[in-house]
């Protein structure tokens, strides 16, 4: 992500898609040059550094080394707490972890008439943006399978929606997030073990 290629190229999509590498290039989900669209599936995985959207002169991705997220220049991080032992996890930020298993997709809505054989009445029309990734660790002997999903709705702010699991119980524990490393923001997130819980987070871009 540069200051460069904060617009999208086409007139159909206010944002697009962006992977960073490496070696300092990048493939967007549409060429510069040519407008030709770009697969998700040629995204080389084992180059990549950054992934997110760009668009209206913004950016929002998050590193793949270590998964922060970096939402117009807002730092996010994410840890679970055990407040009975005190415990911290950080589910971003782990040393050497690369979140390669990038998520990204769109909603969209189109009308038709049921009356009418149910032809489309009007063209699909993109409601909102969303990128990230899911990943499993191993934090001290526990499991985790965590998901981040950041989503960029029309007329509504941005929000993170934050999805965890893990292989033993937390009956009393605390999903922390945390802006820019100054503010923080806890909220109660009891676990059973194998069984998945959520929170969307606005972020106030």
């Amino acid at each position: 992500m540069n200051n460069l290629v904060l617009e999208s190229p086409v007139s159909k999509q206010s944002f697009i898609w962006v992977a960073s590498y490496a070696d300092g290039t990048f493939l967007p989900e549409f060429s510069y040059d040519s407008q030709l669209e770009n697969s998700f599936y040629d995204i080389e995985k084992d180059k990549l550094i950054r992934f997110g959207l760009v668009g209206y002169g913004i950016n929002l991705y998050y590193e793949v080394l270590g998964g922060i997220f970096k939402i117009a220049g807002q730092m996010i991080e994410v840890s679970y707490k055990d407040n009975i032992t005190g415990k911290e996890y950080p589910l971003t930020g782990q040393p050497m972890t690369m979140y390669k298993d990038i998520i990204q997709y769109k909603n969209a809505e189109s009308t038709f008439d049921p009356h009418n054989r149910g032809i489309t009445t009007t063209d699909s029309v993109i409601t909102q943006y969303n990128f990230g990734y899911k990943q499993s660790l191993d934090i001290d002997g526990v499991k985790f399978h965590f998901k981040a999903t950041c989503s960029v709705p029309y007329g509504r702010p941005v929000f993170i929606n934050f999805r965890l699991v893990s292989d033993r119980d937390f009956n009393n524990s605390t999903l922390i997030i945390r802006k820019n490393s100054l503010q923080t923001f806890e909220y109660d997130a009891p676990l059973a073990a194998n069984v998945a819980s959520e929170l969307n987070w606005q972020v106030n871009v």
